[in-house]
């Protein structure tokens, strides 16, 4: 091709330069498509690994936690769904009575990365039922029963010693001797001092079946929890009975009845170990234990309580322990 150009020679190049220019977008188009593909690959592979190991996280910091905080409650199995860098744990939990299974609660636990602003979340919650009881409120008392809202069945209440309650403790040992024999039930039992657990193991009569230990994890007794307050009304309300958060102890499992002392104060070195969502409570229990020590011991856990099982009429050994201050009737199934 030779200047000067006539028209045809003109038209040639301008379809070479068309033709080479479609195919470097060809070529660019291309390439672009397979850095954002194998970009996106990338990404999506790192945030399922992140997200798997969270989950991961997630179910041994509510197992560890349950351990301390759920008497008589274990895990039945959980199920997890999982969106980008976050996600939804729920856990099942089941009770034992004397060898019969009980389904008790329905927990969802939501998780993500903390820098990340968003979750695939489920909201929401559920609280134990209480219902009116004329009796009761003849008596004077401020509080009800408690009933778990997935089953029906009463929860436990605890009292802690040396904490004035105006008198109203619920002490249900002797409606067990209006019970079928043959029922089982589980029972909480708040003691009126604070105990070792060597001498627990002496004071229980034979046949009465511990199952969980409360320990004492509340430091000085100061504090709406523990003295009269003002009701808003101009009155003065004494203090309620713990009923399930800030419970905290260690008990046998369904593979493992063999427990020590040593069990929970391992359990609260290692949740403080892990920093997980629940650090500070592990960390005011281990304050509360050690007092001016540098770590607490299995020498410094007081037992305040004990959550026991059996029959109706085997755990009428109970009555008139002079030790028992309170005694709530939890779940009650039948032997068959």
């Amino acid at each position: 091709m030779t200047a000067p150009w006539n028209e045809e020679e003109d038209k040639q190049l301008s379809q070479v330069l068309k033709k080479a220019k479609r195919k470097s977008t060809v070529r660019s188009i291309i390439i672009s498509l397979a850095v954002v593909l194998v970009t996106l690959t990338a990404i999506f592979f790192g945030a399922a690994q992140i997200v798997n190991h969270r989950s991961g996280e997630t179910l041994q910091s509510e197992w560890m936690y349950r351990m301390i905080s759920s008497p008589n409650e274990y895990e039945s199995g959980y199920k997890d769904t999982r969106g980008f860098l976050s996600g939804v744990l729920e856990t099942n939990t089941y009770k034992i009575i004397e060898g019969v299974p009980i389904p008790w609660e329905q927990e969802w636990t939501n998780y993500n990365e903390w820098w990340f602003p968003f979750a695939t979340g489920a909201y929401g919650g559920s609280s134990p039922l209480t219902v009116s009881n004329s009796e009761l409120e003849q008596a004077g008392y401020d509080y009800g029963r408690q009933y778990n809202p997935y089953n029906g069945q009463r929860e436990m209440l605890y009292y802690i010693p040396q904490v004035d309650y105006n008198g109203k403790i619920f002490n249900d040992l002797p409606q067990l001797s209006e019970m079928e024999p043959e029922k089982l039930a589980e029972m909480s039992l708040s003691f009126d001092k604070p105990h070792t657990f060597a001498e627990v193991q002496e004071m229980l009569p034979a046949g009465v079946r511990p199952v969980w230990y409360w320990v004492d994890t509340y430091g000085e007794r100061e504090g709406f929890q523990f003295e009269p307050h003002e009701d808003g009304d101009g009155g003065i309300s004494a203090p309620l009975p713990m009923s399930g958060y800030g419970v905290y102890g260690f008990g046998i499992r369904p593979d493992y009845e063999k427990v020590t002392p040593e069990d929970f104060v391992d359990s609260v070195q290692n949740g403080l170990s892990r920093k997980d969502r629940y650090y500070d409570e592990y960390k005011q229990i281990s304050l509360n234990l050690k007092k001016d020590k540098a770590a607490p011991d299995a020498d410094d856990v007081r037992i305040l309580g004990v959550v026991v099982t059996g029959t109706a009429s085997g755990l009428t050994v109970l009555q008139d322990q002079s030790y028992i201050r309170g005694a709530v009737l939890g779940a009650v199934v039948d032997k068959y």
